[in-house]
């Protein structure tokens, strides 16, 4: 006996779905998560480069129960394009599937996408896929959030020894704290200290993606934005962004003297002490580079369990264009 179209996710291009409905469903969900909103995924999956699709479940009366974001990057070779592939975006650190019930059964969505989609690069999610799937790789990883629904003296008390003697010295160093909606010297400051120590750079498109998502976020009152200043020159920036129960640790850069200084522990720490005692979780976003992940374990955050999950069921054709990309991209960096 088939089963019941509403108890089936169904794929929807961008262009078809019902926006309103679907970040309605997602603000009603038991987990609402910024990254899955339409206007956070339009903004950090821009054409012609990327688009997104969402898989939905619909109830009974065609109303949207659950749903799932699909990230999608195109592929090319010497600038053809070959294929759409499941890739997470920058600045999204996790996706899933939101719901509004928690009865809701994950697995079809996972199905859904192993059967829409032949290749995934990289999918990372919340919620851990049940082992019978066919993905060729499940790689458990991890963020850490800090519970700021407790007074700062407590939040305190749980800083490792390091952690509070590096904010003693960045208070004696008299740093000056200004706010601001400005992202460019944040993303001067990251050019300048830190884009040459990832593995193959970073591309112009990847700011261009960072600076345009900020005007949304400010655009809808979510950034708390702050620079420390000496002698009148910025050393390190910090970037969060609020939204429902989730404070989002989203982007940040120093300069020698802001590292020196500790000025990224100080940013952190006063909006801890100002947003303590709040129903909110602080999401440091944490990165697999473990000297940052013990950064950010020394204001006491613990470790989240998140998934990535990769796959490859392309025909021998479609594999060996993927080997020419690999082979014309290493070559010709």
């Amino acid at each position: 006996m088939p089963v019941p179209s509403h108890l089936v996710p169904q794929l929807i291009p961008r262009s078809q779905l019902d926006l309103r409905s679907w970040d309605a469903c997602v603000a009603a969900s038991l987990e609402p998560v910024l990254y899955a909103y339409s206007w956070y995924l339009d903004a950090v999956l821009p054409a012609p480069m990327w688009k997104w699709a969402g898989m939905v479940l619909l109830d009974e009366t065609g109303k949207y129960q659950a749903v799932m974001p699909v990230p999608l990057r195109r592929k090319t070779i010497a600038g053809i394009p070959y294929a759409w592939v499941v890739h997470q975006p920058f600045f999204c650190q996790f996706l899933g599937v939101f719901s509004r019930n928690s009865q809701v059964d994950e697995a079809p969505f996972f199905q859904q996408v192993l059967k829409r989609f032949r290749y995934g690069s990289l999918l990372c999610m919340w919620q851990k896929p049940n082992e019978r799937f066919p993905f060729d790789a499940v790689y458990s990883g991890s963020t850490h959030t800090l519970d700021l629904s407790i007074d700062y003296p407590r939040i305190y008390r749980h800083y490792s020894t390091d952690r509070k003697a590096s904010l003693r010295r960045a208070i004696r160093a008299n740093w000056t704290v200004v706010e601001s909606s400005d992202i460019e010297p944040l993303l001067t400051l990251f050019k300048d200290n830190h884009a040459q120590t990832i593995d193959g750079g970073v591309a112009d498109w990847a700011y261009t993606i960072l600076r345009n998502l900020t005007g949304e976020l400010v655009k809808r009152g979510l950034v708390t934005l702050r620079y420390t200043l000496h002698n009148g020159q910025i050393e390190a920036g910090a970037l969060f962004v609020q939204e429902g129960g989730r404070l989002i640790y989203l982007f940040n850069a120093a300069s020698e003297a802001g590292r020196r200084g500790n000025a990224r522990t100080l940013l952190i720490d006063q909006l801890v002490k100002e947003k303590s005692g709040q129903r909110l979780v602080l999401d440091f976003e944490s990165p697999a580079k473990q000297p940052i992940r013990a950064f950010y374990q020394s204001f006491g955050a613990v470790a989240v369990p998140l998934w990535t999950m990769r796959w490859n069921r392309l025909n021998p054709v479609e594999r060996a264009l993927i080997k020419v990309r690999s082979w014309l991209t290493a070559y010709y960096q």
